[in-house]
């Protein structure tokens, strides 16, 4: 059970950094009003910062249940 739960944080965790990836691209790209750009850039900061509390979150959970196995 515990490593079934370990494999799915695992699935999770790269989920959120593929996630990561494409907002941070994504960030980037021009928009045609600057105000737009900024704005969108403020939001996609958070939503990375979000998924990295997530990921840490899980990391932690994963150590945890490695722990909790041996």
């Amino acid at each position: 059970a515990q490593e079934e739960e370990i494999v799915k944080l695992k699935e999770r965790v790269k989920v959120l950094e593929d996630r990561e990836d494409v907002v941070a691209t994504q960030s980037g790209d021009d928009a045609p009003i600057k105000e737009r750009s900024i704005n969108e850039g403020e939001a996609a900061a958070e939503r990375i910062s979000n998924d990295s509390e997530e990921i840490a979150r899980l990391l932690t959970s994963m150590d945890a249940a490695t722990v909790l196995a041996e």
